[in-house]
């Protein structure tokens, strides 16, 4: 007998959303301020930091000039505070500097700013200028508006070729419908006859 099963909904079809940066709990908090290495590494958005060294375990010191904000991190600190904070993936939009400092960050990486041009960044990779939103090619996260950041430069597209100047044969002549000549015939070994002798007015003697 048949049976009353139930038909399951379809598998939904993979999307390709951007991951969003982790939220953190924690909030933006100057724990350190002297100078060269904090006591002890500091925690997710906890600061000042100078370079990743001075963060715990995989977090990375992101580097401000300014007030901008920091991934993953809430709250208000300090304009030039750089605090430490989890960087999602490779290519997240990340600032590691500006203006050459600190100096052991450059060349930038990928998807690391400021930069102010190509040789800001490490090799393959161009400084994208940016003055507002625009958004960064092969990187992810939220970029700060107006910060330029390393990316991959653009493919190479193949040259093109050279046009060539082809020699261009001269036509074949159209046939025509001339007579075409009897041969001559060849000569023969025919023998010539002797000509014949004239006649002689011999004198006839009279008779005796």
């Amino acid at each position: 007998e048949p049976t009353n099963a139930v038909t399951p909904s379809p598998t939904p079809e993979p999307t390709n959303a951007v991951t969003p940066n982790p939220t953190s709990t924690s909030t933006l908090q100057v724990v350190f301020t002297g100078s060269g290495a904090p006591p002890n590494p500091l925690p997710e958005c906890h600061g000042d930091c100078d370079d990743d060294t001075h963060c715990a375990g995989d977090l990375v010191c992101f580097q401000r000039s300014g007030n901008e904000a920091v991934p993953g991190c809430p709250g208000d600190a300090p304009s030039g505070v750089d605090f430490c904070a989890i960087r999602a993936t490779a290519n997240t939009a990340w600032l590691k500097g500006d203006n050459g400092s600190p100096a052991e960050n450059f060349p930038l990486g990928l998807c690391e700013g400021d930069c102010d041009s190509n040789a800001d960044c490490d090799t393959g990779l161009v400084c994208q200028q940016r003055t507002g939103n625009e958004a960064i090619p092969g990187c992810v996260g939220t970029p700060e508006p107006g910060e330029d950041y390393c990316r991959p430069a653009d493919p190479t597209a193949p040259p093109t070729p050279a046009p060539t100047n082809p020699v261009t044969p001269p036509p074949t002549p159209e046939p025509t419908d001339a007579v075409t000549p009897s041969p001559t015939p060849e000569p023969t070994n025919a023998v010539t006859p002797s000509p014949t002798p004239e006649p002689i007015n011999a004198v006839t003697p009279s008779p005796t």
